[in-house]
C-alpha cells in the first residue's frame, strides 16, 4: 500500500502540495493532503503548463474530512505525482 501524503510532501517535479489539506488531521505532524489540494509545480511555465494544478482524485476507500485521501503515486492534472508520504502510514484502495 502506498504511504500517506501530505500538505508540504514534495512531487516528482520538484514541486509541494500545497493544500489546503485538512489541517486537524496530521499525519507524522503534517496535515493530511486529499483529492482537490494544489500542487505548485517547479518546472518553469514556458516548458510546462499549468505552474498549479490540483490533484482530482485520491483513495477510493479511506476517506479524510470526506474527501479521497492522496497517496504517494496519486497524480495531479499537470501529471506530477506525490513523491513521498509517512512511511509509517499506508493508505489503501
Amino acid at each position: 500500500m502506498p504511504a500517506a501524503a501530505r500538505v508540504g510532501d514534495i512531487t516528482n517535479h520538484g514541486g509541494t502540495i500545497s493544500g489546503p489539506g485538512i489541517p486537524n488531521v496530521l499525519i507524522g505532524g503534517m496535515p493530511a493532503a486529499v483529492a482537490t489540494d494544489i500542487h505548485v509545480c517547479a518546472l518553469p511555465p514556458n516548458a510546462h503548463q499549468p505552474t498549479s494544478s490540483p490533484f482530482p482524485a485520491g483513495s477510493a476507500t479511506v476517506l479524510i474530512g470526506g474527501k479521497p485521501a492522496l497517496r504517494a503515486g496519486d497524480a495531479c492534472i499537470c501529471g506530477a505525482s506525490a513523491a513521498v508520504g509517512e512511511p509509517t502510514v499506508d493508505i489503501g484502495g
